[in-house]
Order: C-alpha cells, then structure tokens, then sequence
C-alpha cells in the first residue's frame, strides 16, 4: 500500500494504523472465542446419548430383531438401513420413525434424524451421494460405496437406477 503523507502528519498516520491493527486485532481474539465456545457446545451435542448407541440397546435387537422407540437416533437410522438395505433420503427415514412413533413432533425428528446422519458420515461410517439429476440426497453405510463418491449398484433404490442407469 502506497501512500503520500506530508510530512508533519506521519506521527498521527502511523498512530492511526497501529490503533486500526488493535481494533482487527481484539475482533479476531473475540472471533476466535465464538468459534471455541461453538466448538464446545458442539461437542456436548455429539456426546449426548441420543448421538450414542447404548451396548444394551444393540443387544436387545439382536436378540429381538425388532425396532424400539428407546434406541438412539443413529440406531434407528442403522435399524431402516439394514431393513431396507438400499440407500435412503432423510425423508424417508423421517417417514419410518413417524409411522413407528406417531406421537414424536416430525420437525425434531427431522432434525434429529439429520444431525445423526451428519455426526455418522463426520466419523466416516455413512457417505452421502446426491442425486445428479434430481438433487436428492442419499445416505448409507460406506460397504455400500465403491468409493468416496460412487455406490454400489445393488444398494441403489429402484428409483435411482432407474434414472441414473437406464435412461440415457
């Protein structure tokens, strides 16, 4: 940055940078806390129970093989994934837990649900894929890809490869 300052007014220029560096300086401190108390609640979030799968709520559906409205929202996820074995939209596993247990409000579960598929895919056990021609979102364990961003074809709902595998 090039600038023409007389003379007499070098003192009160260079006063007046050294106090803007100390202002950008205090709002970057006051940045940084945000993002680490952000980091802390975050991090509570995580650990909440309802992000958790409790040892004996695996055991009680292996030994039941049925859904329970108790388990975790990352259990519920598993239990409609494995029952399905496809890939699934948000909507759908929404839909799943509503008909299961009417009385939950859908806009929570919707978030819930959102958020646990969210922390699964951020410990690297679900992927993503979207649509390319609709946009819709997919999500599944990741045996279900070939790769980071390709599933397999024997995962994909009837739906998708219609679209994706026969009508080109």
């Amino acid at each position: 940055m090039k600038v023409n300052i007389p003379e007499k007014y070098t003192d009160l220029y260079i006063k007046a940078l050294g106090d803007k560096k100390k202002a950008l300086q205090m709002k970057i401190n006051q940045f940084k806390a945000e993002i680490e108390e952000i980091d802390s609640h975050l991090s509570n979030l995580v650990n909440l129970p309802l992000f958790q799968e409790n040892e004996a709520q695996n055991l009680l559906h292996q030994k039941t093989n049925a859904y329970h409205d108790q388990w975790a929202w990352t259990k519920k996820i598993a239990y409609f994934i494995d029952f399905k074995r496809k890939l699934v939209k948000t909507n759908e596993v929404v839909d799943f837990i509503m008909e299961k247990e009417p009385d939950l409000n859908k806009s929570k579960v919707r978030s819930s649900v959102s958020a646990a598929l969210s922390n699964k895919m951020k410990k690297g056990v679900y992927r993503k894929f979207e649509d390319p021609v609709t946009s819709n979102t997919y999500y599944g364990p990741i045996t279900f890809f070939l790769n980071q961003h390709e599933p397999q074809i024997e995962f994909m709902p009837e739906d998708l490869k219609e679209r994706l595998l026969y009508n080109n």
